[in-house]
């Protein structure tokens, strides 16, 4: 399931509870949370260029704030191990 990719449905109704929330910027990416079709990673930055990384469930409706992305937090969306 976490392999599969977030469709433009998932990524819009994911959009709408950041809106409903209150948060704005830009959208840089999206992942499924490993073992569940309902829960995704997204990570955002806003106009100052500042990324943070978040929780988006659309089974609870609720967006949930992880940590800011920095030289200590990274996000990674390939398969490092890939050559």
């Amino acid at each position: 399931m976490a392999d599969k990719e977030v469709t433009q449905l998932e990524k819009m109704k994911i959009i709408g509870l950041f809106r409903k929330e209150g948060f704005s910027g830009d959208y840089e990416s999206f992942q499924r949370v490993s073992g569940t079709d309902r829960e995704f990673f997204v990570v955002m930055s806003n106009e100052q260029g500042i990324k943070a990384l978040f929780r988006a469930s659309l089974m609870l409706n609720a967006v949930e704030f992880q940590y800011v992305l920095d030289d200590k937090h990274v996000f990674v969306t390939e398969d490092a191990d890939a050559s």
